[in-house]
């Protein structure tokens, strides 16, 4: 391949930026916005830099779908940029609905935009050829943008190692100051300014060219041949495996095998698009047989992926992960069909029914998001009620205790309400303000425990970690108890293979024993062992799965963590702010665990 000179990539660079001006010209814009916030040393602080570094993102794939698509249609030139203009509006309109104070928002508006931007994006990849009747056509249209997204992020990468690592040379051999901060600002003008431009040099021009036979690509041919469809093989023979399994034991479908799912129809999809031009070739007959025998094995999984979104929804609600399942559920009810029954099977339905379906589950009062949070909503307004924590839509905070149940999860809306939406929600039900600033001004929320206590029920973070395994934290705001105690012994973590540890200079030591389950603590008088104390941490998770389930809790009372155990020549208190444990079947394994301890001599 002959590599362009100098004074061609200039003219290259040229012709691009005369080709797509307002789409470098925004990318411009949103690249410097984004550098000035990561230089300001107050950017917590509201700046119209946020809307601005948004309305960017938002304009980017929307506008070069436009320009592509008046290249395409061979619109005027007057037409083609009254349409990108009309972008340009519409983005400014949606930077409108940006907070200025958004580091303080809720992360809302962080999902709205990538769902938008991914919605923009899939538009220009498929509506410029939407009455195309050329597959080869659309499959070359796509491939030139696949790949070359793919080359810029290459090329971006090793061009900011380099020039990295040139700062970090200015910096330790000739006491150049160069602040981390300097690494984040050219990291974001590598893919601001030299990754869009690059992109966009690659955007096809001779779209007539497309519709040509052109030579299939022999490393893209090994990529899905060689290793996409091993990967598609593997998903299969897992997935059904554990089919058998669910009709063995009549369990109901877990919710993790959901990623395990999208992740085999995903790939599955990227390797029969890859393969589309060379399955009529008749060494590739068998691409033909895969691509039917794929969408029909594809049913049962999508019957599963079903019930077990549907069950998280049942049991907890529904929020932005499981809606987007069941919409996921809903477009493979429609993507298989089509490629099953349909004559045409065009390979360009996949990204225009996708755009489609984002833009649908993405806006709206029907959108992920408000249906999310109504259900939330209605879900703690369920809990609160029931104990008559809330009545005649007022919040009447409670003297009675809650169940721990009740507890968890009405402290697990709360926290996704604060991290998700806010509080705009339930604000009508408190008499007190729930924004962070006191004169009710600003986008910021009080943190959810503080909205648990005006509820009058104990915060308790509770969030969702490996099948099976379980994790407590103590308060962190609370102080040990240690008044009449004569000694704090140092912080230590217990794990597989810890032994003992010896303070010489008291007098005592500790031995942990293999299963972690116990602690042995020896007091010496006068060189000689006065006593043994045992500590069995048993009684304290045993205690903690009781009350709190599975799960990572944080925020247990200190009280509730904390073990003593009395001799005849000293007293010890042993708390344990951090511990992990792990339940298979009848058995539970402790993976490690902090303990501070504080003794007393009698």
């Amino acid at each position: 391949m002959k590599l362009p000179s100098i004074s061609q990539a200039l003219t290259a660079t040229r012709r691009t930026f005369a080709r797509f001006p307002l789409i470098i010209l925004v990318a411009a814009i949103g690249t410097a916005s984004l550098v000035a916030v990561i230089d300001r040393e107050d950017s917590a602080e509201p700046s119209i830099l946020y809307p601005m570094i948004f309305a960017a993102v938002f304009a980017f794939p929307l506008l070069t779908g436009l320009a592509i698509l008046a290249e395409k249609r061979n619109w005027s030139k007057a037409t083609s940029i009254v349409a990108q203009a009309s972008g340009v509006v519409l983005a400014i309109l949606y930077s409108l609905t940006v907070p200025r104070d958004l580091p303080q928002a809720p992360e809302f508006h962080t999902l709205r935009l990538v769902a938008l931007a991914a919605g923009w994006a899939l538009f220009a990849f498929s509506v410029p050829f939407a009455g195309h009747l050329n597959e080869e056509g659309y499959w070359n249209y796509a491939k030139a943008l696949v790949l070359r997204i793919l080359v810029a992020a290459l090329y971006t990468v090793i061009l900011f190692a380099g020039l990295a690592l040139a700062l970090a040379a200015l910096d330790n051999l000739f006491g150049v100051n160069v602040p981390s901060k300097r690494y984040g600002e050219l990291w974001v003008l590598m893919n601001g300014l030299f990754a869009t431009w690059f992109f966009l040099a690659g955007v096809p021009e001779d779209f007539e060219a497309l519709d040509h036979p052109q030579e299939y690509p022999k490393g893209l041919k090994v990529f899905a041949q060689y290793i996409l469809s091993p990967l598609v093989l593997v998903y299969f023979v897992i997935l059904y495996l554990y089919i058998g399994k669910i009709l063995l034991v009549w369990d109901w479908p877990r919710g993790w095998v959901s990623g395990l799912i999208l992740g085999f129809v995903a790939t599955g999809l990227s390797t029969l698009l890859l393969l589309h031009p060379i399955k009529d070739r008749p060494e590739n007959s068998w691409v033909r047989s895969a691509g039917r025998w794929f969408y029909v094995l594809a049913v049962p999984l999508i019957v599963m992926l079903f019930l077990a979104v549907w069950r998280r929804v049942t049991e907890y609600g529904v929020t932005e992960g499981r809606y987007l399942g069941l919409a996921v559920v809903v477009w493979l009810c429609v993507i298989v069909p089509y490629y099953l029954l349909s004559r045409k099977k065009m390979i360009r339905f996949i990204p225009l029914s996708l755009c489609v379906m984002i833009f649908l589950v993405g806006l709206g009062p029907w959108s992920m998001f408000a249906v999310s949070e109504r259900s939330q909503v209605d879900r703690l307004e369920a809990l609160l009620t029931v104990n008559q924590i809330l009545a005649d839509g007022r919040i009447h905070k409670t003297r009675d205790s809650v169940s721990n149940d009740a507890t968890k999860q009405i402290s697990s809306i709360l926290a996704y309400l604060s991290e998700i939406h806010g509080f705009d929600g339930i604000q009508p039900w408190f008499s007190e303000n729930l924004k962070a600033d006191s004169t009710g001004e600003g986008i910021a929320f009080k943190p959810p425990s503080r909205v648990a206590e005006l509820l009058g029920v104990e915060f308790t973070n509770v969030r969702a970690i490996g099948e099976g395994t379980s994790s407590f934290g103590a308060d962190r705001e609370s102080p040990l108890l240690i008044a009449g105690y004569d000694l704090l012994l140092p912080n230590q973590r217990i794990y597989t293979g810890f032994s003992s540890r010896d303070f010489q200079d008291h007098g005592i030591s500790f031995q942990v024993r293999d299963s972690l389950n116990t602690v042995r603590f020896i007091l010496a008088d006068s060189g000689s062992v006065a006593e043994t104390l045992r500590v069995d941490v048993r009684p304290l998770y045993q205690r903690l799965l009781k009350e709190y389930g599975s799960g990572a809790v944080d925020r247990v009372p200190v009280e509730r963590m904390t073990l003593e155990v009395e001799g005849r020549t000293a007293k010890i208190r042993v708390f344990i702010p951090n511990l992990t444990i792990q339940k298979r079947g009848d058995e539970t394994k402790v993976l490690y665990y902090d303990m501070t301890s504080a003794v007393v001599r009698k």
